[in-house]
């Protein structure tokens, strides 16, 4: 286990998980219930007015839906983009397209990656005596 210090608290404490103390962590799932709720009771507000509806910075909310567990509604589309090619997403970081495209590429670094460990090694022994 690690020994830790909150980066919004500096509570020293032992990270079992995230990288908040229990106390900030039960204080940051509170914001999020009340963001849920005011987003489920208005489902065509935007981030703005979520956010001013909850008392939960814009910036949470951000970090909420990039991390997946809020997703845009009605008032919020277009609000939130893809990290790569700008495309309105309704949740995370990057849209499907993207995703795809990040899959493929890397399916393919490991292939490659494979291709070149899977030739065979040759050892040659040299002739010369040492000197």
């Amino acid at each position: 286990m690690e020994v830790v210090n909150c980066p919004r608290c500096g509570k020293v404490f032992n990270k079992v998980r995230g990288p908040l103390c229990p106390a900030c962590e039960k204080k940051d799932e509170q914001a999020f219930q009340m963001v849920r709720e005011f987003a489920e009771e208005n489902k065509n507000c935007t981030i703005s007015e979520l956010s001013k509806g909850s008392g939960v910075s814009e910036k949470k909310i951000m970090r909420y839906i990039r991390e997946g567990r809020l997703e845009i509604t009605g008032g919020m589309h277009g609000e939130v983009r893809c990290k790569i090619c700008g495309r309105p997403i309704s949740k995370g970081n990057y849209c499907d397209s993207c995703i795809i495209d990040i899959s493929q590429n890397i399916s393919e670094v490991f292939s490659s990656a494979n291709n070149r460990s899977n030739r065979g090694t040759t050892m040659h022994i040299s002739d010369h005596p040492h000197k």
